[in-house]
Order: C-alpha cells, then sequence, then structure tokens
C-alpha cells in the first residue's frame, strides 16, 4: 500500500522550473514527481533535525521540542 497523496499546488522560480524540466527529460519522470520526491526527502531530513534537537534537548534536562505537552488532549478532558 502506498502512501496517501494530498495535492498540492504552488508556484516555483524560473531555476526552480528549468532544473525540474531538465530532470524529466533525462529520466522521464514527471515534474511533479520529482518534486514530490525532493520535498519527501526535505521533510525527511527536517523530522531527522527535530528528534536530534529533542533529544539533545533532554539530555540537557530541557522539556524537549513540546516543550513538556504530554500530547493531544480532548477538551474537556
Amino acid at each position: 500500500m502506498s502512501a496517501e497523496l494530498i495535492d498540492f499546488r504552488g508556484k516555483v522560480t524560473v531555476e526552480t522550473d528549468c532544473v525540474l524540466e531538465a530532470e524529466n527529460r533525462v529520466t522521464g519522470d514527471d515534474k511533479s514527481v520529482i518534486a514530490r520526491k525532493v520535498l519527501h526527502e526535505w521533510a525527511l531530513q527536517k523530522i531527522q533535525v527535530a528528534k536530534i534537537t529533542d533529544s539533545l534537548l533532554r539530555s540537557k534536562g530541557e522539556p524537549g521540542i513540546a516543550g513538556g505537552v504530554a500530547g493531544n488532549q480532548r477538551e474537556g478532558s
């Protein structure tokens, strides 16, 4: 089963479009597929940075990136 995809539309710079077009011509992959791969890799890197930051903060006795919040709590709970 593949991951759920969410529609995203946005504008890019001329340079970005040219690189996406060139990559498309070399690989045959659709520009939206290339952009999705790049954004996914970037997101995974940011998640890793957040995990390491949280670990470093906690190792120094700080509450971590959640600020000590235990998690989502429903209203009225």
